[in-house]
């Protein structure tokens, strides 16, 4: 059995379950028994595969409650994925299994894992402290948790149109910042459809929808869409969030204009800046300057061309596939 720890929700976002869901389908694909150790059981059900089973832990930052739990348990290998994992959890979890692999995108703690796991753009010039023996290492995008229906879509993109027909606002699970109303705002004039995306955890569906009327755009609101992969694909252009589904438009080849949504999004918006990957816009970026990119961006073919080149070339989602196969390596290892 593997076992994921992993929380989510509209207080702290979907995106450790997002990407660890990825490789709890490559673990089912694979004929594992799948359980996610979770205080979120409910937000567990929206995101991830429906084969997983959950455990209710009463207590995040706690290891203890759940370690009594795996001492009954019949565990191959722990993937944790939660910021209030630290070293004395990491530390107090790895002397009760096999295996421990830790996904994080930043070097906050001491790490004491079997394996480290970090897909982000910029993980490989972080530097990383470790307690014990060394882990083995699985940092930038070829280790990036994407869904296999990415994998599945990448590298077949459709030529850049001259004239673009359609866009999406995707602004992560639950919108911590209330942006899309802003974002829809922003495609005030422009001839094409904007399909608006809105997570599990949206609460503001009603300013959304007063924004799409107030524009003279037609707008197609989502709600927890079973097809967004279909719609980002299609799209010739993507406002979003610079957290986890950055990488899938980049592994779709999605040209797209960044905005910061939390702190920790930062470090993926440089990357993307600096290596000429989107467009990108700080937090809270006002709508007229969002409006500007949003134009520059559909006027200039050349550059949406480069995106969507640059973009597959370094994101073959095939993450997932590489990660099982290392954990599963050093769970059998003698």
């Amino acid at each position: 059995m593997i076992v994921i720890r992993a929380d989510g929700g509209p207080d702290i976002g979907y995106g450790h379950l997002v990407r660890s869901s990825a490789l709890a389908a490559e673990f089912l694909s694979r004929g594992f028994d799948v359980t996610y150790a979770t205080t979120t059981p409910g937000a567990v059900s929206d995101v991830c595969p429906p084969a997983v089973e959950t455990k209710l832990l009463s207590v995040r930052d706690n290891p203890d409650p759940f370690v009594s739990w795996l001492g009954d348990s019949n565990t191959d290998a722990v993937i944790a994925d939660s910021y209030l994992v630290d070293t004395n959890y990491m530390r107090t979890v790895r002397d009760s299994v096999s295996v421990l692999a830790v996904i994080s995108d930043d070097t906050r703690f001491e790490f004491a894992a079997d394996i480290l796991i970090n897909g982000n753009l910029y993980a490989e010039s972080l530097d990383y402290d470790f307690v014990g023996e060394h882990p083995k290492c699985l940092l930038g995008t070829r280790y990036v948790l994407l869904r296999e229906e990415v994998r599945k879509r990448s590298g077949t993109r459709s030529p850049v149109r001259e004239q673009p027909r359609r866009a999406v606002v995707t602004m992560g699970g639950s919108d911590i910042r209330s942006y899309t109303p802003t974002a829809v705002r922003a495609f005030d004039g422009f001839d094409m459809t904007v399909d608006v995306v809105l997570g599990p955890g949206v609460e503001h569906t009603t300013e959304v929808e007063e924004a799409a009327d107030l524009i003279d755009t037609e707008v197609v609101i989502h709600n927890s869409p079973d097809e967004f992969l279909s719609l980002i694909a299609r799209a010739d252009m993507a406002v979003s969030g610079c957290g986890s589904t950055t990488y899938e438009l980049l592994a779709l080849g999605t040209p797209f204009v960044g905005v910061v949504q939390a702190t920790n999004q930062e470090p993926i918006a440089t990357a993307l800046d600096s290596r000429g990957l989107a467009d990108v816009l700080p937090m809270d970026a006002a709508e007229e300057l969002l409006y500007e990119s949003i134009d520059s961006l559909l006027r200039d073919r050349s550059r949406r061309a480069t995106f969507q080149s640059r973009g597959q070339e370094l994101v073959d989602g095939r993450g997932a596939e590489r990660t099982c196969n290392s954990i599963l390596a050093e769970a059998h290892r003698p």
